[in-house]
């Protein structure tokens, strides 16, 4: 007769611990195996994480991630940098879930984390005979050859080979990825050397400058991962190496945008600005190519605004501060003022020319607050937490505050409430909320200072059963 032990064992997760889940299977004498799973503490991420991410956290996620043992996924994966194949393994884990596949940790993916990996147990089972085999997948993916296999940066290179996923393929130079996913027909895949991988983030003065590891000659492994696993690797040899002075590439082999081939990050350019001229808290918007998505800095004047975003490279917007700051602190006066945008990589752009027409004042004079960016969730489940950040900017010395309304007033559950903004500057705020149906929704916020002066701004989310 078969006779089969088990025992199970309870272990208290650690509220605090990035700790993950885990499973290992030992050989027992005589037959058998021993297999253990559970979890030595929760998995739990302070903060949303999407391409390009770097951290802490990012490597706890990638953790979690490993310990899934998703096909092609291993110890390869945990780098502190949200990759390709960190993507793929959260939309795999998104799908499990039932949530939606966007690819990104959000608040909902970061509960879902929590839960997947607080509280549970820890057992193993011991067999004495021999049990069934399970089915094991086996890793069809495998290339066979290179269209060329040597080249300058910037060569096209075809890998032909099998397993290739319609959608989702990373392709590896060098051990890095190269920037972005690849589709195939199944068989194929064209990507371009290289000119160099981004390597870390560091402290510039008021920047923070993405150092570079600059592709040069030599010989480089090229392989290729997706859902289906890891490929062999084939040797490609490079001829000329990449130049000096771009410290972020496309695909396309060039120095190009950081978050895609947008345009070129090397330089920044202004093409137009509207208004040309305002009062202070005008809001100014650039036109032109060239900006960071993130940490973009303003000059106006002799002083600097920090912090400011581009949605897509060729846009930004910022309002007229009431004080210069950066080279010390000075009251602004009636005048033109030169302003030029240098984007995270340090490159700055030509200077444009914006005449102040009119000081902060008080009173119905005062200028009114406004509402400067709003990040937030723009699928969300119904009954499940959603969290928006905006940025409110109150120029004057008025008293202010934003209030929100989310869209679904008069339902079970719905309740309005504001948040004061600081006097004379800048302020980030969080507002959260839960819709109770499904549907399509206008979030507004409204930011009010105590003379009634008023600006709103908007977003839309669509909540789903």
């Amino acid at each position: 007769m078969n006779r089969v032990r088990l025992v199970s064992v309870l272990i208290a997760a650690a509220i605090l611990s990035a700790d993950v889940a885990w499973a290992q299977t030992y050989p027992v004498i005589g037959g058998g195996t021993i297999t253990q799973t559970g979890v030595s503490a929760c998995a739990s991420l302070s903060r949303d994480l999407s391409y390009g991410s770097r951290g802490s956290d990012v490597t706890t996620l990638q953790n979690f991630l490993v310990g899934q043992n998703y096909p092609g996924s291993g110890n390869w994966m945990i780098t502190g940098y949200f990759g390709s194949a960190t993507r793929q393994a959260v939309i795999n884990f998104q799908g499990q879930q039932g949530i939606a596949q966007s690819g990104s940790v959000d608040v909902q993916t970061r509960v879902a984390i929590r839960n997947s990996t607080c509280g549970t147990t820890s057992s193993f089972t011991s067999f004495v005979t021999t049990p069934p085999l399970p089915t094991v997948s086996v890793n069809t993916l495998s290339i066979g050859s290179l269209s060329v296999s040597s080249g300058g940066v910037g060569t096209s290179v075809t890998i032909y080979g099998s397993g290739f996923d319609t959608n989702y393929n990373s392709v590896y130079f060098g051990n890095v990825p190269v920037t972005g996913t690849f589709a195939s027909d199944g068989s194929s895949i064209t990507f371009s050397v290289p000119v160099s991988t981004p390597s870390s983030t560091t402290n510039c003065g008021r920047f923070s400058c993405l150092s570079t590891q600059y592709i040069g000659a030599g010989t480089y492994p090229i392989f290729v991962t997706n859902a289906r696993g890891i490929s062999n690797s084939l040797p490609f040899t490079v001829v000329a190496g990449g130049p000096v002075g771009c410290a972020v590439y496309g695909t396309s082999g060039v120095c190009s945008y950081g978050f895609g081939s947008y345009n070129t990050y090397g330089s920044a350019t202004i093409n137009n600005m509207y208004p040309m001229s305002g009062a202070v808290g005008s809001s100014i918007t650039v036109i032109g190519s060239g900006f960071s998505r993130r940490n973009n800095t303003i000059h106006f004047g002799s002083g600097v605004i920090t912090g400011i975003t581009s949605n897509d490279g060729n846009s930004l917007s910022f309002p007229v501060p009431s004080q210069l700051t950066g080279y010390g602190s000075q009251t602004l006066s009636l005048g033109v003022y030169g302003i030029s945008v240098t984007n995270e990589n340090g490159a700055t752009s030509n200077t444009v020319p914006f005449t102040l027409t009119s000081l902060a004042g008080s009173g119905s004079n005062a200028v009114s607050p406004t509402i400067q960016n709003i990040s937030g969730p723009t699928l969300l489940a119904a009954k499940t937490l959603g969290t928006w950040t905006i940025t409110a900017n109150n120029q004057s010395n008025l008293s202010a505050w934003v209030s929100v309304r989310w869209g679904d007033e008069g339902t079970a559950g719905t309740a309005s409430y504001s948040q004061p903004i600081v006097t004379g500057g800048a302020q980030t705020m969080t507002f959260s909320h839960v819709y109770q149906t499904s549907g399509t929704y206008q979030v507004t916020f409204i930011a009010t200072n105590s003379a009634g002066g008023q600006n709103t701004s908007g977003t839309i989310v669509t909540v789903t059963p």
